[in-house]
């Protein structure tokens, strides 16, 4: 920044034969910009571009009260009606703010000033700015980071601060989650996956608690996944906690349904007949099961149909019957996958069931509060 520095430019990378001999450029950095893409899932839907460079290093941590100057809101030409510039104060992390202002304060350092543009609008919604709904297809905020408190590290607190933090943090999500901020819960829960993510050296009273609200911050990330069509890390959050827990039916259920997602039709029903086996009275398991069944035999009627246009064109003796896809549960299903006695459940995993309720935390643990 402010280096001075003189480009020599031949005739041809100048001005041409217009003025022959070239010429010479006096350039002067000014000002550095720095542009990070600080969205949930990196998908650059939230851009922060630094204008005015902070003091330190030091960003504010999780629950450090902040105050953030919201200065401008635009949708990058004009003002939103309705905005009113505010200077907030809040702790980070605990969904006081949109989630824009969450992720945006987690990453400014003290009287950094950053632009920030926004390409989902309905994160930006903040009522305390006037700006309750939003109707533009793109925001740009500018702001100020004005001052933060310095709040205790993780990495400095004792194994009983550890597990009061992390089950504050669990009970943040699942607030979260219940106003549907799915973004703003997921970051919460893998915050206290990654608090809990070396413990051996706990006491076996505190170890027991951190690995219950490890695995409830696993179901309930996954569950959050399941909701925002993300099937793969829901599975994988699954397969988690069943690495210890190997008869867990929220965690057997929750992966049946991220496998009908990943439409692994089989695989769901086969997970489905497990839940049942553990849990018989399950009647969403079930439902699922027969959900699975009926799109596994659309799969085989379009792969029959395939094998028969492969043999026409062959000209060969008798169509071969395709794989059948009957799985262990078929005793409480018809041929047809009709008229089952059953409650049905929609097709998309994401909708009825236990996923439309608030993630269980008192269910799998009670941690100490």
């Amino acid at each position: 920044k402010g280096e001075v520095a003189e480009l020599t430019c031949t005739e041809e990378y100048a001005y041409g034969s217009e003025k022959p001999g070239g010429a010479t450029v006096t350039v002067t950095l000014e000002q550095m910009y720095e542009t990070k893409d600080i969205s949930y899932g990196k998908d650059k839907t939230l851009i922060k571009k630094t204008i005015v460079e902070g003091e330190g290093w030091d960003t504010a941590k999780d629950t450090a009260k902040v105050t953030l100057n919201v200065e401008v809101a635009t949708d990058g030409a004009s003002a939103l009606p309705g905005f009113s510039s505010q200077v907030l104060e809040f702790n980070v992390g605990n969904g006081e703010v949109c989630d824009a202002l969450e992720f945006a304060a987690a990453d400014m350092k003290k009287r950094e000033k950053a632009i920030l543009t926004c390409s989902r609008p309905s994160i930006c919604a903040e009522e305390k700015l006037g700006l309750k709904t939003i109707s533009a297809e793109k925001v740009v905020l500018t702001l100020e980071m004005q001052d933060f408190e310095k709040a205790k590290e993780t990495h400095s607190m004792s194994e009983e601060e550890k597990v009061e933090f992390g089950a504050a943090q669990k009970e943040v999500g699942s607030n979260l989650f219940r106003s549907g901020r799915m973004q703003l819960a997921m970051q919460r829960y893998k915050k206290v996956i990654e608090l809990f993510s070396h413990i051996d050296n706990f006491n076996e009273e505190n170890k027991g608690k951190a690995k219950d609200l490890k695995k409830v911050c696993e179901l309930n990330l996954a569950a959050c996944l399941i909701k925002v069509k993300d099937f793969s890390q829901a599975r994988t959050s699954c397969d988690n906690v069943l690495k210890d827990d190997a008869q867990n039916v929220k965690a057997l259920f929750r992966k049946a349904q991220a496998e009908f997602g990943l439409k692994n039709f089989d695989e769901s029903m086969r997970i489905a007949k497990k839940v049942v086996e553990v849990d018989p009275q399950n009647k969403e398991a079930r439902g699922l099961y027969k959900d699975a069944h009926v799109e596994q035999k659309k799969v085989d009627h379009q792969a029959k149909g395939l094998f028969a246009k492969m043999c026409e064109g062959l000209g060969k003796g008798p169509i071969p019957e395709p794989g059948k896809s009957a799985g262990p549960m078929d005793e409480d299903f018809d041929n047809d996958g009709d008229d089952v006695d059953l409650p049905a459940t929609a097709a998309d995993p994401t909708s009825g069931g236990t996923e439309d309720k608030p993630p269980d935390e008192t269910s799998e643990a009670a941690p100490a509060s």
